[in-house]
Order: C-alpha cells, then structure tokens, then sequence
C-alpha cells in the first residue's frame, strides 16, 4: 500500500508539474480572475441572466446600457444612422454619440444581443469586465515585475478595487477600463526599446479608439494623466532617458492623431451636444474615502455606513475612491525603500499623489466638510476639464497601486512572508459586499414587451407615451427588448435634455408624474393632451404600479386601458380630451 501510495503522489506531482509547465501563467490568472468575477458580479445573475441584472437597482443606467447594447447592431443592420436616433424624442430624435453608448462593447457583444437578448449581453459584459481588468493589468505587472506571483497580485488588486467594484453597480461604460493597462504597457515597451515605432503607434491608436468607442469620458481622463506621467517622467530623468520620455511622448501624440482621423465622424457627432457640467466641487472625491470602506465593502461597509454616507451624499457608485489601509501602507514601504534607487518608484509615486490630489476635486472635503481649496477649482474653469468627474480619476490611483505592489512584492526581501501577508491585507480590505445587493436587482421587463405582445396593439414604429417614462423607469430597456418596434417622445441617453426641449413643453409634469407623491391633479390633463397631440402619440402604455398617481387625469384624456401582458394600455380619446 505504501508503494501504490508514493506512486500516486509521485504521478500527481509529475501531472502537477506538467500542468503548470503547458499552462502559462496568463492563463492561470485570467482564469482565476473570470471565476471571482462569476462569485462577485454575477453571483445571481448566472442562475437567471435573462431576469437578473447583473448591477444595481438605485438607477436607470443599466437600462441605458441594455439599450445601447441593442440600438448600434439594430443600426447597422437597417442601415440607420448609428450616431442619431428617432426612436427617442421623437419625432425630433437625439445624439447617440454624444451619450455613453458603448459601441464598442455593443458590436463585440452583438451575437449574444442577437441570441438572447440586451440583458443577458449586459450581464456577459459586467462580468467580463473585471476579469478583463485583471488580465490586462496582470500582464503589466508582470511586465515590471518580473514575476508571475506579483503581477497576479497586482492584477487582482486592480480588477476588485474600489472604482470598479463602485461604478460596475451602475455604470458598465465606466467600468470597461480594461485598455488603461494597455496604454501604460505599451508605454513602458517602447520606452524600453522592446517594440518598434511603428508598432507601438499602431497598438496605441488601436487602443485608443477602443477606449474611445467605450467612453470617451474614460480617454479624456487617460489623456490628463498621461500627460501628467509624462511630465514627472521628465523631471525625474536626465540625458538619454530624457529624450526616450519626449520620444514616446511625440508618438502617443502621433497615435491620438490618428486615432482621431479614423473616428472622425464618431467624434464630430460626439461633440454635436454640449455635455453635461460637472463642477469639481460637487463631484470630488471626500478624503475620509481612501481609508473608510463604504457598503460596497464586505469588511467594515456596514460599520462605518454613518461615516460613509457622507461621501457623495451617500451615493456609493460615485465613492469609488477605497483604497484602504494596508494598500497605503504598501506604497508608503515602497516609497521610502525604492525612492533614492529605483527611478520608477519616483514616476510611480509621484503620478499617484498627483492622481489623488485631482481626484479630491476643488476643494478638501472629509466628511462631507469643506476645508481648504484645492487646484481643480481652477482647472475647472479649462475648456473639457470642468466635464470631468474628478473623484473617477481613482481608477488611475488604481492601477498605480497595483503596479506599486507587484514591484514591491517582486523585491528580494528578508522577510517576503511578511510582505505577502501584507499583500493579503490589502486584497482582504477590498473584499466584495456580495451578499448584498449590490450587483444583484431584478429590473421590470412586462411580457407586453419582452414577448413581442406590443405587435398585436400597435402600428410599427408609433410615438408611445411610456410611464414610467425613461428618465426614472425601464422603457429604455423595454423598447430594445421590443426590437425598437415603437418610438418614445422621451428618452434617456443622458441627463442633459436636446436643445430643442424647451420649458412649457410638457416635459415638467411628466416627470413629475412617475415620481410625485400623490395623484397627478386633473387640471393638468389639457396639459398633458397638448403634449400627447404635438407628438403625435395615440397610446399610453401604464405600469399597473403608477396607476394611482394618474387615475385622476387618464379618465379624462382616454378610454378604458385594456390589460396585456402586465401592463395597461390606454388608446387616446380625442372626443374626450
């Protein structure tokens, strides 16, 4: 027995052995991080994706990002213009490129929209993020590292950290930050001399229109800090290094260009629509943020909820800044180990104090408390710059910590148990708040839509009355699941209204309406006639569960609803109104 015994062990490590020699280790770590992916993000989604979204249930982003993800193949199928679109606003119609419509993920994404539908693709794509995140960053790591065990590390503590864990509740646009890594990989390559200059312009325009078909937001932020890396890269360096940083710093300006000649048309419609101001005052980062986990955090979220709240107005999507205590205190050892010796240390450091300080926005806030102004108060005032939510700058701080803890941790140490147990620190601080419901919410999707019931009442491609209407319901994602068999005369691509939206047109109580407490008033139904008859719409569509509120104005304006698939659906009476 004890021979058959050895020779078991021996055969398992033999297997073992070889296992680990044809599985190379990129394959080790995507792996593991799809798996923590599937546990964290998609924990609920898996066993219902066609019901369960993968994200949040406190907005309507999802729904955004459900229908963009079937309005660009629907586009270029029936041979729209993919960057306007009348199916809402209308008759007017609205810019979809102006909007955070991820075309990009859409067209990747385009078989499993066609297949099985804008939401299970939505839920394909949340958990594919992190795991993209990790890969990407893992290969950087391991590019300045040296070592597979820490780029690991490095790549976990980037696909789970607090920017993406936070915006992935909402924001699937926000949360494909998987070409960040790369930019900086190709970065450190050409840098080195390890790929040539016309190889390293064409990868970086590649993924740079990637990032761009993703969010534009994203590249505009990536663009800031790069610039900033290649500033601190200058100063720290002398002679030949010098010149290799303005180097590569000309041909990322070369790739950006051409970058910006291919999409062209997509950034001139982009740019078609002011965007939405963000002061830095209102949107940076409250300080308390980088050591105090919020809900999104399984250890401490719930304890120190009273302090958290007062970041972003409790708004944990937007607190995104958790770094933690052990992670900090990884950068302080590396700063005051490596700062004389390692030049990259310098460059690391001080972009990530840089970051941080940007990221807090105009003015230092701890607990909610304004104390002292800071830069982004004027840079704000810069054309583009006051676009920009400051404290979403953290997925760079991010990064460079991940980058910062896969050096250290490749270091020649005396004590590396110490050092990885530190390292589990920091990974254990950003544990996943998975038994809440955080990345787990069942959103409204009646079967007058998601079973095509909506054919058999309507003429293709009428003006629907949606309630609730977009801007605080599901109709985004109702009219992608319908195939776009209906327009809207609201939408929501983002909170900023079409110019052509005026006040008086209607729009006030509509809104009001899906979320007024109490009953629409009656007074307001020649109102609401005016709007329904400038806009050309013959059908009301109702959630049963906003009846109460407009039962006191649809008598007046309709006939009796008929009741199909969920929902009812009132006809306009014209005799009536």
């Amino acid at each position: 027995m004890a021979t058959v015994a050895a020779a078991w062990h021996g055969a398992r490590r033999t297997v073992s052995a070889q296992l680990a020699a044809e599985i190379p280790g990129w394959a080790w770590a995507s792996g593991l991080y799809l798996a923590l992916s599937v546990l964290v993000i998609g924990h609920a989604a898996v066993g219902e994706p066609g019901g369960i979204c993968a994200c949040g249930a406190a907005g309507n982003d999802p729904a955004v990002a459900m229908w963009s993800l079937a309005w660009w193949p629907h586009a270029l199928l029936q041979g729209l213009d993919p960057f306007y679109t009348h199916a809402l606003w209308a008759p007017h119609g609205t810019s979809v490129a102006a909007a955070a419509t991820i075309p990009a993920a859409a067209i990747a994404a385009w078989p499993i929209t066609a297949a099985f539908g804008p939401l299970v693709a939505y839920n394909v794509l949340a958990i594919a993020s992190p795991a993209l995140s990790g890969f990407t960053a893992f290969l950087l790591c391991r590019r300045l590292a040296g070592r597979t065990g820490p780029a690991l590390a490095g790549g976990l503590l980037f696909a789970f950290g607090g920017y993406q864990l936070s915006q992935l509740q909402l924001h699937l646009n926000l949360a494909l930050v998987f070409m960040l890594p790369l930019l900086a990989l190709f970065a450190v390559r050409r840098f080195a001399g390890e790929i040539s200059r016309r190889r390293f312009v064409v990868a970086m325009a590649l993924v740079l229109i990637v990032q761009a078909l993703l969010s534009t937001e994203i590249l505009l932020d990536a663009c800031i800090v790069g610039l900033l890396a290649a500033v601190v890269a200058y100063a720290v360096t002398d002679g030949r290094d010098r010149s290799r940083v303005v180097q590569v710093a000309v041909e990322t300006v070369f790739a950006g260009i051409g970058a910006a000649l291919l999409l062209l048309p997509y950034l001139l419609a982009a740019l078609s629509q002011p965007p939405v101001a963000r002061p830095g005052n209102r949107y940076g980062l409250d300080a308390l943020n980088l050591i105090v986990p919020t809900p999104v955090s399984w250890l401490g979220g719930q304890l120190f909820h009273g302090v958290s709240a007062t970041f972003e107005a409790g708004n944990s999507v937007e607190a995104d800044g958790y770094l933690g205590l052990p992670l900090l205190a990884i950068a302080g050892w590396f700063a005051a180990s490596r700062w004389r010796t390692l030049r990259e240390a310098r460059v690391l450091i001080v972009l990530l104090v840089l970051v941080i300080v940007l990221a807090l926005g105009s003015a230092l806030r701890i607990a909610g408390a304004s104390v002292i102004p800071l830069p982004w108060r004027s840079l704000g005032a810069l054309p583009l710059l006051g676009d920009i939510v400051a404290s979403r700058l953290m997925v760079f701080a991010d990064l460079i910590l991940a980058m910062i803890a896969a050096m250290w941790l490749a270091e020649r140490a005396r004590r590396p148990t110490f050092r990885w147990l530190l390292a589990a620190l920091s990974v254990a601080a950003l544990i996943p708040n998975v038994p809440g419901e955080l990345w787990n919410s069942r959103p409204p999707n009646p079967r007058f839509f998601a079973a095509g019931l909506q054919r058999q009442y309507l003429a293709r491609g009428e003006n629907l009355l949606v309630i609730p209407v977009a801007w605080h319901g599901d109709s985004m994602l109702w009219q992608a699941e319908s195939d776009f068999s209906f327009a809207m005369p609201i939408g929501y691509l983002s909170s900023a209204l079409p110019d052509f939206v005026a006040d008086g047109e209607g729009l006030e109580w509509i809104f009001e309406g899906s979320i007024i407490k109490g009953r629409i008033p009656p007074r307001d139904a020649r109102a609401i006639v005016a709007f329904l008859h400038s806009h050309g719409i013959r059908h009301i569509v109702l959630s049963p569960a906003y009846l109460p509120k407009w039962s006191a104005v649809l008598p007046r304006i309709a006939g009796p609803p008929i009741r199909a698939g969920g929902v009812l659906l009132y006809t306009l009476d014209g005799a009536r109104a």
